[in-house]
């Protein structure tokens, strides 16, 4: 078994009968999420690991808790996001492909991945582009309890 608060995954490690990772990532290193985010509470990591030739396949998910403002009322809301993964790692995407072209490639150069930059790649892509609250017809919202700005022509 590995941490989650590994900075790299060699994949030469990864053990024939499978490992896994498990555990909180190390959110000192996640900067550009903790940039994205009003608030960062918690990232988990449950990511089972299985050797198929010179490529490990990855499957799990993340879990991650914090608030992220929300574009309708401006208020904090509350963000709970589960990423599943899936991919393949390999020393290159020729070698994934290989193994199943429905795979999403992780390259990790020299048989080295870089796995909190990949988690932190992985969790930026999944959250909402235009994150909002319920949609309400007046008054506060029911999530930040804020009232929306009023428009005026």
């Amino acid at each position: 078994m590995f941490s989650a608060k590994s900075a790299t995954l060699l994949i030469s490690r990864v053990s024939l009968e499978g490992d896994a990772v498990v555990g909180e990532v190390d959110l000192r290193v996640w900067g550009r999420l903790r940039s994205a985010l009003l608030e960062l509470r918690d990232v988990k990591l449950r990511l089972t690991l299985s050797r198929r030739g010179q490529v490990v396949l990855a499957e799990g998910e993340l879990q991650v808790l914090g608030s992220v403002l929300c574009e309708r009322c401006l208020g904090a809301m509350p963000l709970s996001l589960r990423v599943p993964l899936r991919v393949g790692i390999g020393e290159s995407e020729a070698a994934v492909e290989a193994l199943d072209p429905e795979l999403d490639a992780v390259v990790a150069a020299n048989g080295i991945l870089d796995l909190q930059t990949w988690l932190e790649d992985e969790t930026l892509l999944a959250l909402p582009m235009v994150p909002r609250c319920e949609i309400w017809v007046e008054g506060p919202c029911s999530v930040s309890n804020m009232v929306p700005p009023q428009v005026t022509n």
